[in-house]
């Protein structure tokens, strides 16, 4: 899957333009919106669960070691109830034999 960026600054939220992608017409995407974190108010709690993304900048983000972008990403997603609640409800759980794994006892 391939991702572009794109910075903008909301003038009208009943339309948001994008402009400039190379795509194609009829290309299907997937559009996510992120909001930075000191455009918007600060009404986190105690409770709340911070996206690691949001404490850097984008470039100190990409700056960071592929592993420590990994493990705070994994850390926001076990702390994160709601994001734990619909892996748990996509997940399909199911049992897998010795055989299966190719694992035989008697040898």
């Amino acid at each position: 899957m391939l991702a572009y960026r794109q910075h903008l600054t909301i003038k009208n939220p009943q339309h948001i333009v994008l402009s400039n992608l190379p795509l194609k017409v009829g290309q299907q995407v997937e559009v996510l919106i992120l909001v930075k974190e000191n455009t918007v108010e600060k009404t986190a709690s105690a409770s709340s669960v911070i996206n690691p993304a949001q404490a850097y900048t984008d470039a100190e983000w990409d700056k960071l070691e592929p592993d420590k972008r990994r493990e705070l990403e994994t850390q926001y997603i076990l702390n994160n109830p709601i994001l734990m609640k619909q892996i748990e409800d996509k997940s399909k759980w199911f049992t897998v034999s010795l055989e299966q794994l190719g694992i035989n006892l008697n040898d």
